[in-house]
């Protein structure tokens, strides 16, 4: 039986949290929140043919933000209205975003995000209230349309010798050759050089589809060698259940490198779910428990580190929606007891 939720009380260790309100589309229509059981904020949604209505009120209910949002026919956002900041969207054929500006409450220009795409790279241009070109990104996609490699520009904020373009950068060159247009085609005045590169990003995945390695690297000015030089990585490992079995994070710095390592071990029930993960840092060790029930949902859970313990336990309706969490901590031996409780009205 599919059913709706009405409306929705938290009540956290007897003190009400929070009530959130549905309307018969499963869209939330108003959202209270709660400080030791006194009202502090409420929000009021409406929705309308191609527009929503947000509007945030205080304890003493006057209207302190009102959001607009107005849609096209493709339920893509035109126009959002922040009551201080106004953005218009552009989309292509191809549903694509081709441009975002964004305006004052006066109505001024105050930036605009533009986006072209040839092939299988995606150029972003960022535009200041003048018009000037004040960074760019080029991501690169794969097949699977996940980015492989992103570089980013900026123009310095500091004097600098302009630098010759050489065999070792063309690619960087020819890319910065944009930042001599304005947001019209205009022609101006930038003297381009290897400062604008701020980062490169090279990302590679497995067969699963999950990002195995995201390598950072930054022009070294400095350098004899005049190079781009590895600043950092983050690098995942997965075994044949598609489980990471092993994090690494490597960030090089100017005096001291900051890296850290997380080895992962699993135990699988007969379905596949995980009922026990070990996680160990090196300084820290992290033993978690887990206990389903017949519909594969977490009904017990139980996580053992150096300083302490957690338990958790988790009740549901008969609808599958949580309706009880009580949560015991003890860490440095401190003990904490939480009862969190949800009221639950259906259509």
């Amino acid at each position: 039986m599919s059913v709706k939720i009405k409306s929705r009380k938290t009540i956290k260790n007897a003190i009400v949290q929070q009530i959130e309100c549905y309307n018969g589309e499963g869209k939330i229509v108003r959202d209270e929140e709660y400080e030791e059981g006194i009202v502090v904020s409420v929000e009021i949604y409406r929705y309308e043919n191609q527009y929503s209505l947000k509007e945030r009120f205080n304890s003493e209910g006057i209207l302190r933000r009102r959001d607009e949002t107005w849609y096209n026919e493709n339920n893509e956002i035109e126009k959002e209205d922040f009551g201080f900041a106004t953005y218009y969207y552009q989309y292509g054929a191809d549903k694509r975003l081709l441009s975002m500006k964004k305006f004052d409450s006066e109505n001024n220009i105050e930036n605009s995000i533009e986006y072209s795409y040839v092939e299988d790279y995606e150029y972003r241009k960022f535009f200041n209230s003048s018009g000037i070109l004040i960074s760019l990104s080029v991501t690169r996609y794969n097949d699977a349309k996940k980015p492989f490699r992103t570089i980013y520009f900026e123009i310095p904020h500091h004097d600098f010798i302009g630098a010759e373009e050489s065999e070792g950068y063309m690619e960087f060159f020819e890319m910065m050759k944009i930042f001599g247009f304005d947001i019209d085609g205009n022609m101006v005045d930038t003297k381009i050089s290897m400062y604008f590169l701020v980062e490169e990003i090279v990302f590679e995945y497995d067969q699963f589809g999950n990002t195995i390695s995201e390598e950072m690297y930054h022009y070294d000015g400095e350098s004899l060698e005049d190079k781009l030089a590895f600043r950092g990585g983050v690098y995942n490992y997965y075994n044949e259940n598609n489980l990471l079995i092993k994090y690494h994070s490597l960030e090089i710095k100017t005096d001291w490198d900051d890296e850290l390592c997380c080895l992962y071990e699993y135990v699988l029930d007969e379905k596949g779910l995980i009922i026990e993960k070990s996680t160990d840092s090196g300084f820290n060790k992290i033993i978690e428990k887990f206990n389903y029930n017949s519909k594969g949902k977490l009904i017990s859970y139980v996580e053992n580190r150096n300083n302490g313990e957690e338990v958790k336990e988790i009740l549901y309706d008969d609808f599958g929606n949580k309706i009880s969490e009580i949560t015991e901590l003890n860490f440095d031996g401190e003990y904490e007891k939480d009862i969190k409780e949800y009221e639950i009205e259906y259509y």
